[in-house]
């Protein structure tokens, strides 16, 4: 009695195998019925590797995506399902032993095929079995079709009587990628396929939100690699048996740089993703950027094969990710290349191919930093100068000072206030002290924005205060303010009240005068520490006098 309920208990796992070129309603229609009868279905995605024939013309990636999608629009939860993979082998043997392998690692109780010459009558002919209850979706089928059929229909451009036979939700992505493929193959011009290693590479490409540029991830390949050892190259490695080429892309990112993508929808093309362990990154799309294959050992090294090659196009600000980078034994040396630096170095592999080509489809987003670039160029002639201190050490007066001379000179001068002070005389800084973030990133937009406008910008809100605030809260953006602050050329000049001239104002401040003092003592340990170069003055006018030294300096040099 009590194994007939160990027996009934039992979690029913169904393994279906094939090659889904390419995928149609009859595929569809077992699939949701087999999710429906049993507690999980194993999709084995067949001659996984193989490409460029008219039999095998769509990348495992896509099918896998195709199938995928299927699902997904009949909303069936990712729990109930699972992709692993089946390489082709020489031999019928081989390749059941294969399947066997991946079916018992993953509990298979029952095996759905409709392979009837290629399967079915191999194993009735070799007397062998998979061990499994088979379960042939074609006995019961009323689709009277093949993969081989819809295949035929494309390439003969009948696209009426294709329609109905293609799940609606395969089509955006047969139609925007595989459609090519199985034309190309048809004509002979497929993509050439190499056996051997089998590879993944990952592109990591960022367009820096802060200076427009495009900059790629790279790493110094181990010396004990036996192709290529020491050159520079992208994160990549080896697919390993059973495992699908966007899971091993995922795999290999983690490995070799530490940042770890997950994937949120791989039903369609480009894969919906996002940096699991970066803290406030975007939502990211990683796109199957194509398969490469040489036999050429120059490009393919000593064994041969081909890869798989995904890129993830981001916009946003570099120092995010660089933060969480984190190098293996595999990839040293790891950090963002602007991209035409990385090329001239020279990559391994196929690898400057993929990165062209990578580059060619980011060029192709709109382009939503494409007036900074030029800007920057322009900007690197304007001179900071910017006055820091305790509230009441007299930085406004120096400030305004300063600038006032500066047009008295005939100069081109702005003067850039103090964001947090006008948020004291609003009445609002309460509300944004906790998002520092949003303090800093006001304070250099202003700054930013007249960048290149003006020869000189004098300030009396230096970002290193900014920085020192967010110290004691928020890692993140205290690196934020540093990068931003030493993004600008500038002199740094520390004023400290002079107590016997300056009484303490108390308007348009919160600190009281002893915590003035206080923070004059912290902020000048905290500029030791992060190794700041500054100049102190004690007082508004010797701040001022300073000021204009260390201008008339500046200009010496950049005419030297």
């Amino acid at each position: 009695m009590a194994n007939d309920i160990i027996q009934e208990n039992k979690k029913t796992v169904v393994a279906t195998i094939g090659r889904w070129i390419t995928p149609h309603e009859g595929h569809k229609r077992f699939l949701l019925k087999l999710v429906r009868e049993y507690d999980k279905v194993l999709i084995l995605i067949g001659s996984c590797y193989e490409n460029g024939t008219e039999s095998n013309c769509i990348s495992a990636t896509e099918r896998q995506k195709m199938l995928t999608a299927i699902l997904k629009r009949e909303g069936i939860a990712k729990e109930k399902y699972e992709f692993d993979t089946v390489e082709d082998v020489p031999t019928f043997e081989e390749w059941l032993d294969d399947v066997k392998e991946v079916c018992n690692k993953n509990g298979v109780t029952h095996f759905c095929t409709g392979n009837q010459e290629d399967i079915l009558n191999v194993l009735k002919e070799k007397n062998e079995t998979l061990g499994f209850e088979i379960i042939n979706p074609e006995v019961d089928s009323d689709f009277p079709y093949h993969s081989s059929h819809i295949r035929k229909m494309i390439i003969e451009g009948k696209y009426e009587e294709l329609e109905g036979l293609i799940p609606d939700e395969v089509k955006p992505i047969l139609f925007r990628n595989s459609f090519k493929e199985i034309l190309a193959a048809n004509q002979k011009r497929g993509i050439h396929f190499v056996q051997g290693r089998q590879t993944v590479d990952v592109i990591v490409l960022i367009r820096n939100t802060l200076d427009g540029k495009a900059y790629v991830l790279l790493g110094k390949r181990s010396m004990e690699k036996v192709d290529f050892p020491g050159y520079l190259g992208l994160p990549g490695d080896a697919i390993h048996k059973h495992e699908t080429a966007i899971n091993a892309a995922v795999r290999t990112c983690y490995e070799q740089t530490g940042l770890q993508i997950e994937v949120l929808d791989n039903s369609l093309e480009p894969a919906i993703v996002k940096f699991e362990n970066v803290p406030k990154s975007n939502l990211e799309q990683m796109h199957f950027v194509g398969i490469y294959s040489s036999e050429d050992e120059k490009f393919a090294g000593t064994r041969g094969g081909s890869s798989q090659c995904f890129g993830i196009f981001i916009e946003d600000e570099i120092y995010k990710y660089e933060e969480y980078l984190n190098a293996s034994e595999e990839l040293t040396n790891l950090k963002f290349y602007e991209v035409n630096d990385a090329m001239s170095k020279g990559l391994t592999y196929q690898q400057p191919e993929m990165l062209k080509k990578a580059m060619a489809m980011f060029e192709a987003y709109p382009n939503l930093t494409k007036t900074i670039q030029p800007q920057m160029e322009e900007k690197a002639e304007t001179f900071m100068v910017s006055f820091i201190g305790a509230s009441g050490a007299g930085k406004s007066s120096a400030a305004l000072g300063t600038a006032f001379k500066l047009k008295m000179l005939g100069q081109s001068v702005e003067y850039v206030p103090e964001f947090a002070k006008e948020l004291v005389y609003n009445g609002v800084l309460g509300k944004y002290i906790p998002n520092q973030s949003y303090i800093v990133a006001e304070q250099f937009k202003q700054l930013y924005d007249l960048l290149g406008q003006v020869d000189y910008i004098v300030t009396d809100a230096g970002l290193e205060i900014t920085a020192l605030h967010s110290s004691k809260e928020d890692e993140v953006v205290e690196k934020l303010a540093w990068y931003l602050r030493n993004k600008i050329n500038q002199v740094t000049i520390f004023i400290e009240r002079d107590e016997e001239k300056v009484p303490f104002e108390t308007r348009g401040r919160i600190e009281t005068e002893e915590e003035s003092r206080q923070f004059s003592i912290q902020l000048e340990k905290y500029l030791k520490k992060n190794n700041v170069r500054y100049i102190k003055v004690k007082g508004s006018e010797a701040a001022i006098e300073v000021a204009l030294n260390a201008i008339t300096e500046h200009n010496k040099s950049c005419k030297a």
